[in-house]
């Protein structure tokens, strides 16, 4: 995918874990999010037939974004984009110089 532009990449993503945390009022514990890396993004969108060809997900709870190629973003994180919690769904590589990936997020049901 060499062909995004730069400028397009106006948006910051946090990528992150969730770690347990107490509140020290009443003892219960909540699950936050904590931000280990950002990186700028930018919106992707799909062709019609890339629409068609994806199976099992809804428009509604998937968003698509642009980065710069970076090895850090797995499966295993989740992302922070516009305040809205996700999970990262898929990462389509592009190992070459200069090359972006796109990245899948499924938004976390009850979180934003």
């Amino acid at each position: 995918m060499k062909n995004y532009n730069l400028s397009r990449l106006n948006e910051r993503v946090q990528f992150g874990t969730v770690k347990s945390v107490q509140n020290p009022i009443n003892g219960t514990t909540k699950q936050q999010f904590v931000p280990l890396f950002t990186v700028w993004c930018g919106e992707y969108t799909l062709t019609i037939s890339n629409t068609i060809s994806l199976t099992g997900t809804t428009a509604t709870t998937n968003q698509l974004i642009a980065v710069r190629h970076d090895e850090r973003i797995t499966t295993a994180l989740l992302a922070l984009l516009d305040g809205v919690e996700y999970k990262v769904a898929g990462v389509s590589s592009d190992g070459e110089l200069n090359a972006y990936d796109v990245v899948t997020l499924t938004k976390v049901n009850g979180h934003g």
